[in-house]
């Protein structure tokens, strides 16, 4: 008797933790606060590389998440407005024949959105340099430099000295 029921009884025990489980999710993904203090795992990660790299001390520290926090939340609209037009220019690429009509503004927009962006990056990171030390500047500029145009500063040459 106890076989012919186990069956059944793993079946349930199966269900009752497939739909915690999905529960789980969906909550996380929709209601739930995601990460402690704010801050997701990634961005710990960058916080602490910025700080090793600057050699930032914990008042600095602090400033600088600060600074990059607020950055964030004022570009939350434009991520948001961003990912929309996204989806409507997958959309507008996905038909036979492509409108250029409706997907320029599109692009105009997404333009000035990632021009904005780019805008709160710089005040806050001039934010930021304004509380660092003077050799603390000169490296957080060069490694600005370097995440903003990666590649070798300087080996490039302009394309009307490039040999044909």
């Amino acid at each position: 008797m106890i076989r012919r029921n186990l069956a059944w009884i793993l079946l349930g025990l199966s269900l009752v933790l497939n739909i915690f489980f999905v529960g789980g999710f969906v909550y996380a993904k929709h209601f739930g606060s995601p990460w402690a203090h704010g801050h997701a795992p990634w961005q710990q990660r960058v916080d602490a590389r910025w700080a090793d790299e600057l050699r930032l001390d914990p008042d600095q520290q602090r400033t600088f998440r600060q600074a990059f926090r607020e950055m964030r939340q004022r570009n939350a609209p434009r991520v948001r407005e961003l990912a929309q037009l996204r989806e409507q220019l997958t959309a507008e690429m996905g038909k036979d024949k492509l409108d250029f009509a409706a997907i320029d503004p599109l692009l105009e927009r997404v333009s000035a959105l990632r021009l904005d962006i780019q805008k709160e990056g710089l005040h806050a990171a001039e934010q930021v340099a304004a509380t660092l030390r003077p050799e603390q500047r000169a490296k957080f500029r060069d490694v600005m430099i370097a995440r903003t145009f990666p590649g070798r500063p300087g080996k490039r040459r302009p394309p009307d000295e490039r040999p044909q």
